[in-house]
């Protein structure tokens, strides 16, 4: 049930956020006495020998090693706590500023969020705008809810709450899987530390917590994730074929034939991952060839692969029920563990296992794959989609406006693209590019500047603003190494702040009509921002175009072209190669110095320069190539 109006009015979730502020400030604490005890250890090592030094300094580890996770999980709770709170605050704000103009206009509402005209208001027209506002505000008092029951579950998460984790029985022995949390290096060691037959045993049993965890190697990950996946269908269809009913029919009303609701978002969203694999693997939604429809991922054996020529993908993360049954998978075409080059890709708003990300059609992994392999054809690029966070959910939603997921995100993101220099295999180079797209380049450059995220190369694409980072340096990686895909007819890539200029001067003018700050932070195209600009302009485009936003992975596009070449470690040539674009200036007005009069000749001006809010995008309306 939908918490009330005078629930939303009464609560304060600025306090989460001060809560957040204090929780970031226990953890810097923490860190830096984390700091001082292993500087202390490292010297007692060099000065210390024997039995007793042997297993003090062992005690010593151990217990920084638990303060270390220990400092994890408060920066996990902090991020919780500041999303949570930034979300509904915002849209707390937004609810009560609707309820106001609502009444302001002669309706009363409700507790419930039902409007109804005064008495004096009378027609039929009103009546349907007062159920329309009915359903809107309805519709707000549920999100603020699930907002609500959300915050809490990513609280309970970030404390260590319900993960669970029961030994494993291999063999007679039980086995103990490390927590989620647990640093991918020692994750790693746990690995290698087990027999061969212990790890052939836990990938038979496939828990799926072994799937997900950093530090396992990839392959081993595709095969136990893939197993779930398959669990995860068979619950469901076994049930359709031992009542001789529809999938429709148990999925409508799980609890008739024993199973739950859990169940069934298992099922629907191991269907739109299992389509996903097949659609980046074969370029189609469902396997080509007789019984296509009715044949399953793993039913595929490396030999078919080979013979078709079809891509290699993998099933590198997959838990269906995250971020409240929107679910996390990442699907990845070649082994991140082997490639020379890796990129991981991270989608914006709307994008979901749930809602069809990885298997509605969406080509830009199979063609950056492609493109990447053409650039360096002796070195496949692997390329992970990453749909690992909690998107906003539409363009109305109002998460949009603010960088809570972003930075929740940006936790999430970091902590796996850092473990895959852990497992990479060391005989093999390892260059890695994380491109975002529109609110996940807010999500990747949060990961950066925010998270500590390590990789070679930053992409935005598309993007409303960087949130914490205020320029390029601020990413931790060579300025040079930033680059931004930014068509000047696409009106996401306009939103971010640029200079003392728009928007956000404007914004401050209306009264902040956008929000506390118009876009999402600064923006990466701008000249100040010191990033390097590749071209990204759509062919024809002459005005600024809501689709423009989607051009950045089309095959034959300049930002396709560009992006191919920085993943494949050859962003250097952009110059060279004509891919270069410059960055987005702003513009000023100045009075003339002086002025040619008749008979009287040229005459000294005082002269006055004009700040105003313009800002010129060079690559606007020029030809794209």
């Amino acid at each position: 049930m939908a918490v009330s109006v005078s629930t939303v009015r009464e609560s304060q979730p600025a306090r989460l956020v001060d809560a957040a502020d204090a929780m970031r400030g226990k953890h810097s604490s923490l860190q830096a006495i984390v700091t001082g005890e292993r500087e202390m250890l490292s010297f007692l090592q060099g000065h210390w020998s024997g039995d007793a030094a042997t297993a003090a300094l062992a005690t010593g580890l151990r217990d920084t090693d638990r303060q270390e996770r220990t400092a994890a999980r408060l920066a996990h709770l902090e991020s919780a706590l500041r999303s949570g709170g930034l979300q509904m605050a915002a849209l707390r704000d937004a609810l009560l500023d609707l309820v106001a103009t609502t009444e302001r206009f002669g309706f009363a509402v409700a507790d419930d969020g039902t409007v109804t005209p005064e008495q004096w208001l009378i027609g039929d027209f009103l009546d349907s705008i007062a159920r329309n506002l009915t359903a809107f505000l309805q519709k707000m008092l549920q999100l603020f809810t699930d907002l609500d029951e959300n915050t809490a579950a990513a609280i309970d998460q970030a404390a260590g709450v319900d993960i669970p984790n029961p030994p494993v029985d291999i063999g007679g022995t039980q086995l103990h899987i490390p927590s989620p949390d647990t640093d991918p290096a020692q994750v790693q060691q746990w690995w290698d530390g087990l027999t061969q037959q212990q790890r052939d045993g836990l990938i038979a049993q496939h828990p799926p917590m072994l799937g997900n965890l950093n530090g396992i190697p990839a392959d081993v990950r595709d095969q136990v994730n893939v197993a779930v996946l398959d669990d995860d269908l068979d619950r469901v269809e076994s049930v359709v074929a031992a009542h001789g009913v529809s999938t429709d029919d148990v999925t409508a009303d799980p609890a008739r034939f024993g199973l739950s609701d859990g169940d069934v978002t298992r099922y629907q969203n191991a269907r739109e991952t299992q389509e996903g694999l097949i659609h980046q693997m074969t370029g189609e939604n469902s396997l080509p060839g007789p019984g296509g429809d009715d044949r399953r991922y793993s039913d595929i054996g490396a030999a078919e692969r080979a013979d078709k020529n079809w891509r290699p993908t993998m099933l590198w993360s997959y838990d269906p029920q995250a971020f409240d049954g929107k679910g996390r998978a990442a699907v990845s075409i070649g082994n991140p563990d082997r490639s020379a080059n890796t990129a991981v890709i991270v989608p914006g708003t709307s994008a979901s296992v749930r809602d069809g990300w990885l298997s509605d059609g969406h080509n830009d992994a199979i063609n950056l794959y492609n493109q990447s392999l053409q650039v360096d054809p002796d070195n496949p690029t692997a390329v992970i989609s990453w749909m690992g966070y909690n998107t906003p959910e539409s363009f109305t939603d109002p998460n949009i406006a603010t960088t809570g997921l972003a930075r929740t995100g940006g936790d999430a993101l970091a902590w796996d693209v850092n473990s895959l220099a852990v497992t990479h295999d060391a005989g093999v180079p390892h260059h890695l590019t994380v491109a975002g797209h529109s609110y996940g380049s807010t999500t990747v450059a949060d990961a950066f500047a925010h998270s500590g995220m390590q990789a070679d190369n930053a992409v935005l694409l598309g993007s409303p603003g960087t949130d914490v980072a205020q320029s390029a340096a601020d990413f931790g990686v060579d300025g040079d190494r930033v680059y931004i895909g930014d068509a000047s007819t696409d009106p996401v890539g306009w939103l971010g702040q640029m200079g003392n200029a728009l928007p956000g001067e404007i914004n401050d003018t209306l009264g902040s009509m956008a929000g506390p700050s118009a876009g999402l932070g600064a923006d990466p195209a701008f000249e100040d921002f010191g990033a390097t600009r590749f071209r990204a302009e759509v062919p024809g485009a002459d005005m600024i175009d809501p689709g423009d936003h989607s051009y950045y992975y089309t095959p034959g596009s300049e930002s396709l072209r560009s992006m191919a070449e920085i993943v494949t470690g050859n962003g250097d040539r952009l110059g060279e190669l004509g891919l270069l674009a410059p960055p987005r200036t702003e513009m000023s007005l100045a009075t003339p110095g002086q002025v040619d009069l008749p008979f009287v000749g040229e005459v000294p001006l005082p002269q006055v320069q004009i700040e105003t809010p313009v800002i010129l995008d060079p690559e606007w309306n020029r030809p794209a190539e």
